[in-house]
């Protein structure tokens, strides 16, 4: 294990970004760097924050050399959606004239229309997350 010490600007440093982050991802990247200061391993660290201590050596070494900017740069964009801004819009539509009541009705939909056939819990995000559509609750 390479000795890890943090100076004390870098620990000042990490305790403002910590007190402003707000993403959890990040936080986790800014607590395992004060925990590596304190003398833990990665492995114990990883266990801790639900990490693979891979993940945790990954964190350290960008650290070590890009400093913070480089710890908390967020390069994720997601997953790109199979359906298009057009296919969105149709769903939108159709559900301002026949609200869906399940997420199993727009499941056989996208598949109808589009040829896309999600498994029913994607389909269940989607009305959520990305339409803010809610289907009814089944009694």
């Amino acid at each position: 294990m390479a000795k890890f010490k943090l100076t004390e600007t870098q620990k000042q440093e990490i305790e403002i970004a910590e007190q402003t982050i707000k993403q959890i991802q990040l936080l986790k990247r800014i607590q395992s760097i004060k925990m590596r200061d304190k003398g833990m391993t990665n492995i114990m660290i990883g266990d801790i924050l639900g990490k693979s201590d891979q993940t945790i050596s990954n964190w350290i070494e960008r650290y070590r050399k890009g400093g913070l900017k480089s710890l908390l740069e967020w390069n994720y964009k997601g997953r790109i959606s199979v359906l298009t801004t057009e296919n969105i819009e149709k769903i939108i539509q159709r559900h301002k004239q026949k609200p869906f009541e399940k997420a199993a009705e727009l499941k056989a939909y996208i598949k109808l229309e589009f040829g896309i056939d999600y498994h029913l819990h994607w389909v269940q995000k989607i009305l959520k997350k990305n339409f803010n559509l809610h289907t009814k609750k089944q009694n």
